[in-house]
C-alpha cells in the first residue's frame, strides 16, 4: 500500500499545468480534475490504445512498458525515444476506477 501511495504521489508531483504541448492529443472526454491532473473518461486499454495511435501518427518513437498491475493499480508507460519531445514519458495510471494521464517532463540538461 505504501508503494502504491508513493507512486501516486510521485506521479502527481511531476505533472505540470500543460505539458502536452502541441505534439500529443489526449483521448476525447479527457478533463482536468480539481487537482489539475488529466483524467480520461475512457478505461486504461482505450486510453493507451488512443495514445499509441496518436504517437505513431505523429511519428514519435516510444517504447511501451506494460500494462502492469500491482495491488489494484494498473500502469502503462510510454518512454520517448525521440529527443525533440518536451516530455520524457507518458504514464497512464488506473486505480479505483479512475484513469489518469501524467506527462513526465524532460530535464533541461
Amino acid at each position: 500500500m505504501i508503494r502504491v501511495l508513493l507512486v501516486i504521489g510521485l506521479l502527481a508531483g511531476i505533472a505540470t499545468a500543460d505539458p502536452t504541448g502541441p505534439d500529443v492529443r489526449v483521448p476525447p472526454g479527457t478533463s482536468k480534475d480539481e487537482t489539475g491532473q488529466l483524467v480520461s473518461s475512457r478505461g486504461l486499454r482505450e486510453t493507451t490504445d488512443f495514445l499509441a495511435k496518436e504517437l505513431d501518427h505523429r511519428g514519435i518513437s516510444v517504447k511501451q512498458v506494460g500494462p502492469t498491475r500491482t495491488r489494484g493499480v494498473e500502469l502503462v508507460r510510454f518512454l520517448s525515444q525521440t529527443p525533440a519531445t518536451p516530455w520524457l514519458a507518458i504514464h497512464v495510471l488506473r486505480t479505483n476506477g479512475k484513469t489518469t494521464i501524467f506527462f513526465v517532463p524532460r530535464s533541461a540538461t
